[in-house]
C-alpha cells in the first residue's frame, strides 16, 4: 500500500485531514508527524511519529528520516507554519525521492500567508478587495483619515482566528496604531449583514477542477457552524478565476464577504483549511480527491451536495500512559491504540 503522512497531526487543520482519510485507511498506510507526543491526531493515524518544530533547523531532517523509513508517496500538511519550509523544499523532495508534497509554490505561500499581500494581489489583477494600508504607511494613514467611513478593522498580517483583531473606531485609534513599530494592516471593514462565507477549491495544473462555497458562523474565530445552499455556488466562478490567477497548486481556502451584492475576498491559505471536514460531512472529500489524483491519477468525480447545516462539536479520545510513554521514548509508534468516545455509540 501508498504511504501518506499528515503534519501537524495535533492541529486542527491536521486532524481534520486524518478524518477525511478515516474510510481509505484499508487503501493507504496513514502516517502523522508533531513535535509533541501528547498530539490527539498521532492517534487517528497507523504510525505517529514525533517531528522536530518548523522553524527548527533539524526539521527538514526529521521529515527526511520518515520519508525514507516509511517510504512516504505523498505528504499533506496540516499546519500553516510548515507551509513555507515544504514549499521551499518541494522539488528538491520530488527530485530525490520522487514523492509529492502537496503545497503551492513560495510565491502563492507568501501571498496567501500575508494579508496585505492578500490585497495587493486581488487590487492588480482587478479583482475587488479591501482597501487596505500597513500601520507604518503615514500617507496610507492620511488617506484612511480623509477617507472617514469608520470603522475599520486592523489585523497582523500574519494572523489567524481573530488573533490581535481589532476595530478602529476613530481618528485617534489610527493615530495609536500607527505610532508605534507593529506588523498590522488596516483594512476597510466590511459588515457580515450578508453572512461569511469560504470557499474551498482544489487546483490540478493551472485548472480549478471544484469549487465549494459554505456560509458560516464564527465562534473564538473558528467555524462554529457550516450552512450549504445551492444558491451559495453563484460565487464559485469568481473564486475558481482567483485561484487560477494566483496559480495555486491543489487545495485552497478563500474568506469573503459581501459588498454591494459582490464578494470581497478579505483571507487566502493556499492549504486545505478547518472547513475540510465539514465539505465532506456535505458530500464532497477534497482531501480523498487530492489523494486519488496525484497518487492514482484519478480526475474529480461529479460532485452531489447535501443542503444543510453542520454544527460542530467537542469529542474525546482516550490513550492509556504506557502508550504515550513508550511514543515519547521512542520517537515513533506503530498501530497507536487508543479509544475514541463520540457522543453517541
Amino acid at each position: 500500500m501508498k504511504n501518506i503522512l499528515v503534519t501537524g497531526a495535533g492541529a486542527v487543520l491536521g486532524q481534520g485531514i486524518i478524518r477525511c482519510l478515516t474510510d481509505v485507511r484499508d487503501q493507504y498506510n496513514i502516517h502523522t508527524a508533531d513535535p509533541d507526543y501528547k498530539s490527539s491526531g498521532h492517534w487517528l493515524g497507523q504510525k505517529a511519529h514525533i517531528v522536530k518544530k518548523a522553524d527548527n533547523p533539524e526539521f527538514m531532517d526529521s521529515i527526511e528520516g520518515i520519508i525514507r523509513s516509511e517510504k512516504i508517496d505523498l505528504i499533506l500538511i496540516g499546519t500553516d507554519v510548515e507551509l513555507p519550509v515544504f514549499s521551499q523544499h518541494k522539488s528538491r523532495l520530488k527530485k530525490k525521492y520522487g514523492i509529492i508534497i502537496l503545497v503551492s509554490d513560495p510565491k502563492v505561500i507568501s501571498i496567501a500567508n500575508d494579508k496585505f499581500l492578500t490585497a495587493n494581489f486581488l487590487k492588480n489583477n482587478n479583482f475587488r478587495y479591501p482597501i487596505s494600508f500597513m500601520s507604518s504607511d503615514q500617507q496610507g494613514i492620511i488617506f484612511l483619515k480623509n477617507r472617514g467611513s469608520y470603522p475599520y478593522i486592523a489585523k497582523p498580517i500574519d494572523g489567524a482566528r481573530s488573533v490581535g483583531l481589532e476595530l478602529v473606531q476613530s481618528q485617534d485609534d489610527l493615530d495609536r496604531l500607527s505610532s508605534y513599530d507593529n506588523n498590522l494592516v488596516i483594512q476597510e471593514y466590511i459588515p457580515n449583514i450578508d453572512g461569511e462565507y469560504t470557499s474551498g477549491c482544489l487546483v490540478f495544473n493551472n485548472k480549478c477542477q471544484a469549487v465549494i462555497t459554505l456560509k458560516r458562523d464564527l465562534k473564538d474565530g473558528n467555524t462554529s457552524r457550516a450552512y450549504y445552499d445551492k444558491k451559495y455556488d453563484i460565487y464559485n466562478s469568481f473564486i475558481s478565476e482567483v485561484a487560477e490567477k494566483l496559480g495555486v497548486e491543489g487545495p485552497c481556502n478563500f474568506q469573503f464577504r459581501i459588498k454591494n451584492g459582490q464578494p470581497v475576498i478579505f483571507e487566502i491559505n493556499s492549504r486545505f483549511s478547518g472547513t475540510t471536514p465539514i465539505r465532506n460531512f456535505f458530500g464532497f472529500n477534497e482531501v480523498l480527491a487530492c489523494v486519488e489524483y496525484y497518487l492514482n491519477n484519478l480526475g474529480v468525480k461529479s460532485i452531489n451536495l447535501k443542503p444543510g447545516i453542520i454544527m460542530r462539536s467537542w469529542s474525546d479520545i482516550f490513550v492509556d500512559e504506557k502508550q504515550l510513554q513508550k511514543l515519547s521514548a521512542d520517537g515513533s509508534l506503530k498501530s497507536p491504540k487508543s479509544i475514541y468516545h463520540p457522543f453517541r455509540k
